[in-house]
């Protein structure tokens, strides 16, 4: 089993980009760059503490963004990082989109939502 992969196109208000990212499924949120985010126009709607991998806590400024992957689209919440760390699909994008990962292929695989 390695990484999982796949091409996120994020929309904002005034433009759209396309990113290569790793799908952390440890990730609450989706993660970009900072200044992409102010590039596409992304509307910040406040901060969130977030941990990091090795433990630190950060502030980090939480947006809206427009989501795309394989075809499929929804709204989602990304955090813009101000220090350059990768970009990252979190688990509330898996979610809203509708997927899950298959490890072993190292792909996304549809899911069915639940509702209980």
């Amino acid at each position: 089993m390695g990484e999982t992969y796949v091409e996120l196109t994020i929309s904002g208000a005034t433009a759209a980009d396309t990113l290569r990212c790793i799908v952390d499924t440890g990730a609450t949120f989706t993660r970009i760059p900072a200044a992409l985010g102010e590039r596409l126009g992304l509307e910040v709607v406040r901060e969130v503490r977030v941990e990091l991998a090795d433990g630190r806590e950060i502030v980090r400024r939480l947006a809206v963004a427009d989501a795309q992957v394989d075809g499929v689209r929804s709204p989602v919440l990304v955090t813009l990082a101000e220090d350059g760390g990768p970009p990252l699909i979190g688990m509330t994008t898996l979610e809203n989109l509708g997927f899950k990962v298959d490890p072993v292929a190292e792909r996304l695989e549809p899911r069915t939502a639940i509702e209980y």
